[in-house]
């Protein structure tokens, strides 16, 4: 099982990112609050029974759903400390995104800009980021579902840079 070493080397290499670090960072900030920390506690429950009951395949309802992005916009209003670390994790997804998109385009084919619902004047910076992405390696095509959409608010420069930030 090698792909377990491999996973394992990949979250110890993830360990030493700047956005995990402050990530830990931002949330020791918490721990030295004691309200912030007690608050963020009971979220940070609510949210695993979320995803316990997910894991285990049960509906989770709609009012529950609500009931946590409502505890997690008050937080964020009332704790700055709890609304840094919210945002430093936003950063973390966009990597963790990035690592995922690399093992599926690995595992099923690399499409090409021109694949992509991008508007011209951002498919080479597209290209660059499939191409840094694929390793320059040239894989399988991946085909593109008829109408997949960009997801709103994706940053392509931003995410070529975290991956190619010396402009290579």
């Amino acid at each position: 099982m090698e792909y377990i070493v491999k996973a394992r080397e990949l979250g110890e290499a993830l360990l030493q990112t700047p956005e995990v670090q402050r990530l830990k960072e931002a949330e020791a900030k918490i721990q030295n609050e004691p309200e912030a920390a007690k608050a963020f506690a009971a979220y940070q429950d609510k949210e695993r029974q979320i995803l316990t009951a997910q894991m285990f395949s049960k509906v989770v309802s709609e009012k529950d759903t609500l009931a946590l992005i409502d505890l997690k916009m008050r937080l964020i209003k009332l704790y700055p400390s709890i609304r840094s670390f919210f945002s430093i994790q936003q950063d973390l997804e966009k990597i963790m995104a990035t690592v995922n998109l690399t093992i599926t385009t690995t595992i099923y084919g690399m499409p090409s800009a021109e694949q992509l619902p991008f508007p011209k004047e951002i498919q080479n910076l597209a290209q660059q980021l499939l191409d840094t992405i694929g390793g320059d390696k040239n894989g399988p095509a991946m085909t593109i579902p008829q109408g997949f959409q960009i997801p709103e608010g994706l940053n392509v420069s931003e995410l070529l840079n975290r991956l190619n930030p010396k402009g290579k």
